[in-house]
């Protein structure tokens, strides 16, 4: 198993919030492998979820560009 100063530098590269570390760290330090891949998978899921969010945004604003560039279409 990878070294805890490795598991967390990537955990704190990908975003991990300090308690899910702090909980990763735990697990790892008591040999619970099977929950701290549990640990990091909660943790993957929540950064997806701020990717979809971050993608409806962008929807958003591509919806909005598209639209005024109707608008201006209409006014010529």
């Amino acid at each position: 198993m990878k070294e805890w100063a490795i598991i967390k530098e990537c955990m704190t590269d990908a975003g991990c919030s300090a308690a899910a570390i702090r909980q990763a760290e735990s697990l790892y330090r008591s040999g619970q492998a099977e929950e701290l891949i549990r640990c990091l998978r909660v943790c993957r899921c929540h950064r997806l979820e701020e990717i979809h969010d971050k993608q409806k945004q962008l929807d958003r604003l591509d919806m909005l560009i598209r639209d005024t560039k109707i608008i201006e279409g209409e006014s010529s």
